[in-house]
């Protein structure tokens, strides 16, 4: 919350300096695509998940330049084929390329989850934030689990997330919209019911044996 605060408190300040001129170029480029715009962001956006860049300020934007409806479509499409294509680098690279890619000690801790039910631990795990999306993605793809209920936790799991950050970027674009009082609420609710979830999945985990670099350390 605090990262995506800053984000866009600086994005803010640079609209503001600039007299709105940046965010106006944007803006008119993406609207020159017409129809094609959510379709490029969606395929940018598979392309940041792939990269392990962070989504929030992306979902955001995506609030902001289509509103909450498109927005949320094509952060969900993005998002989605990003994580199921990172699903299939990871199969296809094998574990210890992954291992080297996210840390041996956070994969083993993803397999002591992943291995008990796969689609209610994907559905949690991207519902609570506990491991960051990208590594979810990766360190599914090594764990053994089945496509199918992989794609579909994340493809629900990421939906309440989503519906927040593009509130909040359309909430920029309207300052008079009641999403202004709405999203940001919204983000709050969605922190409590992550930070609770969160402390549900590490005491399910607290029995598991501790990953090789957790117990060296």
């Amino acid at each position: 919350m605090l990262a995506l605060a800053a984000v866009l408190l600086g994005v803010g300040v640079l609209v503001a300096l600039t007299g709105g001129a940046l965010w106006g170029h944007v803006s008119d480029w993406v609207e020159s695509l017409g129809l094609w715009g959510p379709l490029v962001f969606a395929l940018c956006y598979v392309l940041a998940v792939v990269a392990l860049v962070p989504g929030s300020v992306l979902n955001a934007s995506a609030g902001a330049l289509f509103g909450v409806g498109v927005g949320t479509l094509a952060v969900l499409a993005g998002a989605t084929a990003g994580a199921a294509l990172s699903f299939g680098l990871a199969r296809l690279l094998g574990r210890p390329a992954v291992a080297r890619y996210t840390g041996s000690g956070r994969l083993a801790r993803l397999d002591a989850f992943l291995s008990r039910r796969a689609f209610e631990s994907v559905l949690v795990l991207r519902m609570a934030s506990v491991f960051p999306f990208g590594a979810v993605n990766y360190g599914a793809g090594v764990a053994g689990i089945r496509f199918a209920p992989y794609i579909t936790g994340t493809a629900l799991g990421i939906v309440p997330g989503t519906l927040v950050y593009t509130g909040l970027g359309d909430a920029l674009r309207e300052p008079g919209s009641p999403l202004v009082w709405i999203a940001p609420t919204g983000l709050v609710a969605l922190s409590v019911f992550s930070w609770w979830l969160a402390r549900l999945v590490r005491s399910r985990t607290a029995g598991d044996p501790p990953a090789p670099e957790d117990a060296a350390a």
